[in-house]
């Protein structure tokens, strides 16, 4: 993944964009290394989500080709 994709994922549904990545290619990824994406989401996945800002874990993202 890389910083503007639009993901969804196998847990939630929605669509989101990625806005921070949190693994290794994070500039300060010796500290913070933590397999996961900072998103936004665009189509709220449920009405169980409130927050557009969400911390997901990288392997249940899956990107969209458009």
């Amino acid at each position: 993944l890389e910083l503007g994709d639009l993901v969804t994922c196998s847990c939630h549904g929605g669509v989101a964009v990625v806005i921070a990545l949190y693994d290794k290619s994070h500039p300060d990824a010796d500290e913070i290394e933590m397999n996961m994406a900072k998103i936004y989401w665009i189509k709220l996945p449920h009405e169980g989500v409130l927050e557009r800002d969400w911390m997901h874990t990288i392997k249940r993202l899956r990107k969209i080709n458009y």
